[in-house]
């Protein structure tokens, strides 16, 4: 025979014994992996003896760690110790740098009841660990593994004194201590790691102690955190990133007042420019805790004009009031008019002109709707409508909308559509003009035009702003669920502004009052819509409008200081209504009035929290998202 035939044959020779030797392999892996599953699977029905029987003889070719995981738990259950004994401490032997099969031994004594060679076990495998961060953190989560808690905590403090770091290990260190719900020990974590003033670990610190705080309904945990605080203080007055904790502690907690005093604190020893100062302000402002806002502010402003926050903090403060005044119902005219003149002087010194325009259409409105001085209101905005810019024409359209406010406010119904259609008609794809067109649609609402107010509601609720829209579909569908089958009105009828109440009048009655509700709402007139709203029970008893008759109660006993009472009514909605156009709305405003009101932060984040999930389309979810993690401490 030819050499190269010879060659060859002896070349397919080796092929073909090669390819017998990966087949056989294969398929051992192929078989293999089919009593591994099947095993698994009587692991999962607790069938451990049919468990043993398939792992043994493959665990006792070779030590593996994925059989092991099955095969370990399985002789527990079988209280098979000797085998078990036998199964770790090969195990070990063939992987022995892991320290978790010394422990998994020591467990076996424990389980046979000897007690002794169990702890020499343990105490050997924490004393022969090597002086590494991952050998330390494997063997605590090892004797974890067997529910050996202080033994955890025994390696990690060992390892922080072996490695001369004392903030090591700190995140597994606190959640030890939090199985074991041991506050004090969570505290001193937190501390630990500002101890020496690095402001770097502030924010980690933070989180540690906001999941200890924030779901404590009973707040035994914010004393115990505020006295611990409060205490450090005192012994290292130096340090201010303790000061900074206790600071956001009580921001937290919403004790804006105490904040406000560790602020002042702050500013002074760090010789600040009042900034800290300046987003208490705010935070208490967006809290409505509307005293310390002013409070801060009138600090910022005691400090002259040097501060870089001087100028935002006067306009601030008169924000602030507005809000405070606004706020309640009814209004203390003695303060209103005190807001007036402040107002006045500052538009005075500072000017109108587009950097003031929010503080004019804010001192237009109180003038209006407050102080009971339209004609000078009036007078304000023809003024800053003629010194707008023309280069400015939405500034222009802004002051358009609140002029025709205060007109509608005074009765001059057919000026104020004039104002509200030309704004509409030159920003129609703007929000400036589809919020025109969505007063425009309420004024017909007041009017009782309720057809032509709700084709308008129609046309909006397609408009580009959610809020917008949102409004025109609920007032759409009011209207639609409360209109009588004829038409609004006979052509001949006189439709003098509010003479639409008549004794000849029958249809439309638990709109018409509804709408004069909402007018005098408008006008600040809550005691008047009040009766009304009542009186639509005794006219239009079985009408459809009750929901919206509750929700607007609640919010003007909400405005009055009646907060129990703004609760019952929101929670009757909830109960009867929830599947309702206004479900998602009075879950909302309940959780605002927890929140802000009656101080029951985990009835408030409740309230959210049920929002988010039971009404995932609602326009609420963004704000009831940022809220619930707000008061969960996520800042």
């Amino acid at each position: 025979m030819p050499r190269y035939l010879k060659s060859k044959l002896k070349l397919m020779n080796r092929l073909f014994l090669f390819l017998i030797i990966t087949f056989h392999v294969f398929f051992a892996v192929a078989q293999r992996s089919q009593e591994e599953q099947l095993a698994v699977q009587h692991y999962q029905k607790g069938e451990y003896d049919k468990v043993k029987a398939i792992l043994k003889p493959i665990f006792d070719r070779k030590p593996d760690v994925y059989i092991y995981s099955y095969y370990y738990p399985t002789l527990l259950q079988l209280e098979d110790y000797k085998e078990l004994e036998k199964v770790v401490k090969a195990q070990q032997k063939a992987f022995p740098t892991v320290r978790r099969y010394d422990i998994d031994l020591g467990y076996v004594y424990e389980r046979q009841g000897d007690l002794n060679k169990a702890l020499k076990e343990y105490d050997a495998a924490i004393k022969n660990l090597p002086a590494q961060e991952n050998a330390y953190r494997e063997l605590h989560y090892a004797f974890l593994s067997r529910g050996k808690r202080d033994y955890a905590i025994d390696v990690l403090l060992k390892g922080r004194k072996a490695l001369q770091n004392p903030k090591l290990h700190s995140k597994e260190l606190v959640q030890v201590y939090t199985s074991l719900k041991n506050t004090d020990k969570i505290i001193e974590e937190a501390f630990n790691l500002v101890k020496d003033g690095n402001e770097a670990q502030r924010a980690e610190a933070q989180a540690i102690l906001q999941n200890l705080i924030v779901e404590d309904e009973e707040q035994i945990n914010y004393l115990l955190l505020k006295t611990a605080l409060q205490k450090e203080i005192q012994k290292d007055p130096n340090n201010l990133e303790l000061v900074h904790l206790l600071f956001w502690a009580y921001q937290l907690n919403k004790d804006f007042s105490d904040a406000l005093l560790i602020a002042k604190s702050l500013d002074r020893r760090t010789k600040g420019d009042g900034e800290i100062i300046m987003n208490l302000a705010n935070n208490a402002t967006l809290n409505r805790d509307y005293e310390t806002a002013k409070e801060a502010l009138e600090f910022i402003i005691a400090k002259g004009e040097t501060t870089p926050h001087f100028t935002t903090a006067k306009f601030q403060l008169l924000n602030v009031k507005y809000l405070q005044l606004t706020s309640v119902s009814p209004v203390k005219i003695l303060e209103a008019k005190m807001l007036e003149q402040e107002f006045k002087k500052l538009i005075e010194e500072y000017g109108i002109h587009n950097s003031t325009s929010e503080w004019i259409r804010k001192y237009a409105h109180l003038l209006a709707f407050y102080v009971n001085k339209p004609t000078e209101a009036v007078e304000v905005l023809n003024t800053a409508i003629a010194g707008v810019n023309i280069r400015d024409p939405k500034q222009q359209a802004l002051y358009k909308v609140d002029l025709a406010d205060i007109l509608l406010y005074s009765g001059n119904v057919w000026d104020a559509t004039l104002l509200y259609s030309q704004v509409d008609k030159d920003f129609p794809n703007d929000t400036i003009g589809q919020n025109a067109k969505f007063k425009n649609a309420k004024l017909s609402f007041y009017i009782g035009e309720f057809t032509w107010a709700k084709s308008q509601l129609d046309i909006l609720r397609a408009a580009t702003s959610k809020l917008i829209a949102n409004d025109a579909m609920q007032f759409s569908l009011l209207i639609s669920d409360n209109e009588d089958d004829e038409d609004d009105e006979d052509e001949n009828e006189d439709t003098e502004f509010f003479g639409l109440f008549g004794n000849d009048l029958e249809k439309n009655k638990a709109l018409r009052y509804f709408a004069k509700a909402d007018f005098m709402l408008f006008q600040n007139n809550d005691e008047q819509a009040l009766k009304y709203l009542d009186s639509i029970a005794i006219v239009a008893p079985l009408s459809k409008i009750a929901p919206h008759v509750l929700f607007t109660k609640a919010k003007i006993f909400t405005r009055q200081k009646n907060y129990l009472e703004a609760e019952k009514l929101y929670q009757r909605i909830c109960n009867i209504y929830s599947d309702g156009l206004l479900g998602d709305d009075a879950l909302y405003y309940l959780g605002e009035l927890y929140e802000y009101h009656l101080k029951d932060i985990p009835r408030a984040m409740e309230c959210y929290q049920k929002l988010m999930r039971e009404y995932p389309g609602s326009l609420f979810v963004v704000d009831a998202r940022k809220r619930f993690r707000t008061l969960r401490g996520d800042f």
